[in-house]
């Protein structure tokens, strides 16, 4: 076990399995036999989701704005509140709703995230909700602090405090996308 690799599972960051890289296995490299390498590797290419073929249901989580989505593999997600936006290169999925109009949703890695882990590991109360105001101190560069403000939507407030300006630059960016 070198420095790189802090332990847990799929190496120290990107999770969801294979190397470092997460699913689409290292970050470049002399790619496997089946396996496309790089940034967002495995099927359907860097952006995007499991959409096309994939048979996917998207039900409500039992913590408000949050989803989960059942196919191949099952995912814990936010609805996007700037579709056709991706934060961080995460997947994104999108389901016809009832009325015929598309709704976007984002996978949110629990191995990103300790929020998510959190609520995957079965927290009783997260204190986030649609239309809530939330305080996020060490927002970092904002991935998890953008699947709060997708939970809050847009009539909740999300404060997100970084001290170090390389993070904080980074934070910015997304938060003039997502005005809430």
């Amino acid at each position: 076990m070198g420095f790189g690799d802090r332990g847990g599972r799929g190496g120290g960051r990107g999770g969801f399995g294979g190397d470092r890289g997460g699913r689409g296995g290292g970050r470049g490299g002399v790619a496997k036999r089946g396996d496309r390498g790089g940034r967002g590797g495995g099927r359907g290419g860097a952006r995007g989701g499991a959409k096309g073929g994939a048979k996917v249901t998207v039900e409500p989580h039992r913590h408000e704005g949050i989803f989960v989505a059942h196919g191949k593999e099952d995912y814990l997600l936010t609805k996007n509140l700037v579709p056709g936006e991706s934060v961080y290169g995460e997947k994104r999925i999108s389901i016809e709703g009832a009325d015929g109009a598309k709704v976007e949703y984002r996978v949110w890695n629990p191995f990103r995230s300790k929020v998510a882990a959190g609520v995957l590991g079965g927290v009783d109360n997260i204190h986030i909700a649609p239309g809530k105001k939330v305080l996020y101190l060490g927002a970092a560069s904002g991935t998890t602090v953008s699947h709060v403000a997708d939970i809050v939507g847009p009539e909740g407030l999300v404060y997100a405090v970084e001290f170090s300006h390389r993070s904080g630059r980074d934070l910015i960016n997304m938060a003039k996308k997502r005005t809430n």
